[in-house]
């Protein structure tokens, strides 16, 4: 037998490579650029919804119908917000990120221009801002698969906080955008322009530098893509500098991940996520926290042109303590999210492993994320209540603009702290299992959104935020108590 030739060593470093077992070959430095990217993607769900607020006065005399015709048109996209993403999760559970947000990003930015062009036709409108819906909901969800995907359940509070508060800071300014470019314009379509060419942005970056993470489809990372998920022309150069691969390890080698096949069934998936009774109790506490930041987005603009009498400038100005509170109750909620854990997990002598998967088994889960979050809801319900008294009395705007700031802070600490537990009790299905609170929580909001002013006028402000305030509460505490006392029995059931 011939002797085989001894490798030359090499005076170049070559990254090692990951030990049999590690969760992923990502590096630090590309879940890094992951977070981020995501942060900015995901804006093209709650950016649109906040330029578009200041919007709804001006689109009322620019079509010539009613403030409440223009109210439809937010319940229509906040219903299509929770329908929809559904559909595009399970697909991205199964066929990958990459295809399913390249698709979906194009057709945001198509129904955007549709917008754009759009004149005079309410019906167009409806059904463009249904598209835009679909076109942007479902990125939220992907955006928290991306994190699971490449995360370890202990830290993934830390790509969770930075992720949201990113896109939380970029779509707090989409009321001033859309506020001053009414007032100066008189026009809307510059708004409707503006989120097309973002969305054009999103495009090519998910294009050119996002990597295939879905587990399904690459498993640690390492599987071999299929060709719709892999990136256009610099798959090698993610390799060399974004993972834990050898450089000269060629993607076309890597083992092919075995994949249960796609079946329209699944799109049913988070329709048995809502039923199952551990998950019941998050998803209404999502669904219920979050309710209460997008009714008062919806109410600010009848809120504050109707009272204090502020233009389309003034009222997107307003916007912007409520949306601060967003970015930060978002950063709170990550910090939260891994300090928690860890505290009790030295409390129940549970080893931390912050490079492989982790079987829970025993371990409170629930009890970790809903760890000391009783105060919190205490403090929002009563903001909620006291705000509508304020509006009710005619209290100094400044009153109403720091309570709006609270508000949503410990709305969106609450919202984000659950949907964070959701996606760690389905870790296979972790697009999917977000789409359920989506879908969830966007049919509360929209049912919140159309009663918010036929429901005021009848009763006032001050008893309908009371009577919302009342209804929070009691769903909240009952979501805590049942997911801190059962929801760790419940989960091991459904998990056998």
């Amino acid at each position: 037998m011939e002797k085989q030739e001894e490798p030359q060593g090499t005076d170049e470093a070559v990254p090692a490579t990951p030990e049999a077992g590690d969760y992923s070959i990502f590096t630090g430095s590309m879940r890094f650029y992951l977070t981020y990217l995501m942060g900015f993607v995901i804006i093209l769900s709650t950016f649109t919804a906040t330029i578009y607020f200041p919007l709804i006065p001006l689109l009322s005399r620019e079509f010539s119908v009613s403030t409440q015709a223009i109210n439809l048109t937010v319940t229509l996209y906040a219903a299509c917000q929770g329908l929809t993403p559904p559909i595009f999760a399970s697909l991205a559970d199964s066929f990958g990120r990459r295809p399913v947000l390249i698709g979906l990003t194009a057709l945001y930015a198509c129904a955007s221009l549709g917008l754009t062009i759009n004149r005079d036709s309410y019906g167009v409108l409806l059904a463009l801002r249904a598209l835009q819906s679909i076109g942007g909901s479902a990125t939220p969800a992907i955006a928290y698969g991306i994190a699971a995907d490449v995360a370890v359940m202990s830290e993934r509070g830390s790509m969770l906080g930075p992720m949201l508060a990113t896109c939380n800071a970029i779509s707090a300014i989409g009321p001033v955008i859309g506020g001053a470019v009414a007032e100066s314009t008189g026009a809307y379509t510059w708004v409707f322009l503006s989120l097309c060419i973002i969305a054009v942005i999103c495009l090519v970056l998910v294009g050119f530098t996002l990597p295939e993470t879905s587990r399904a489809v690459v498993g640690d990372g390492s599987g071999r893509s299929p060709v719709l998920s892999r990136m256009w022309g610099t798959e090698r150069l993610i390799t060399k500098y974004g993972t834990s691969i050898p450089n000269d390890s060629d993607p076309m080698q890597r083992p092919v991940i075995p994949r249960d096949a796609w079946r329209p069934m699944m799109l049913l998936e988070p329709l048995r996520i809502i039923f199952y009774p551990d998950t019941a109790a998050v998803l209404w506490m999502i669904a219920t926290s979050y309710c209460v930041y997008y009714t008062y987005q919806v109410a600010i603009p009848v809120i504050f042109a109707d009272i204090y009498g502020y233009n389309n400038l003034e009222i997107g100005l307003a916007f912007l303590p409520g949306l601060a509170g967003l970015t930060i109750g978002g950063m709170i909620a990550g910090k939260l999210l891994d300090r928690n854990f860890a505290i009790v997990a030295r409390k129940h002598n549970f080893p931390i492993d912050r490079k492989k998967a982790q079987e829970i088994g025993e371990f409170p889960l629930e009890g970790a994320r809903y760890r000391h979050i009783l105060p919190f809801v205490a403090l929002e319900v009563a903001l909620v209540a006291g705000y509508g008294w304020a509006v009710q009395h005619k209290a100094h705007a400044a009153v109403l603009l720091v309570m709006q700031f609270f508000i949503c802070t410990f709305s969106t600490l609450l919202s984000h702290t659950s949907s964070a537990l959701l996606v760690d009790m389905f870790p296979n299905k972790s697009s999917t299992s977000y789409a359920a609170g989506q879908l969830m929580r966007c049919g509360l909001s929209a049912a919140s959104a159309a009663v918010l002013e036929p429901l005021g006028d009848a009763v006032g402000r001050g008893w309908y935020f009371t009577i919302f305030a009342i209804f929070t509460a009691l769903g909240s505490v009952l979501c805590v108590y049942l997911t801190t006392t059962k929801g760790k029995t419940w989960r091991q059931n459904r998990q056998r």
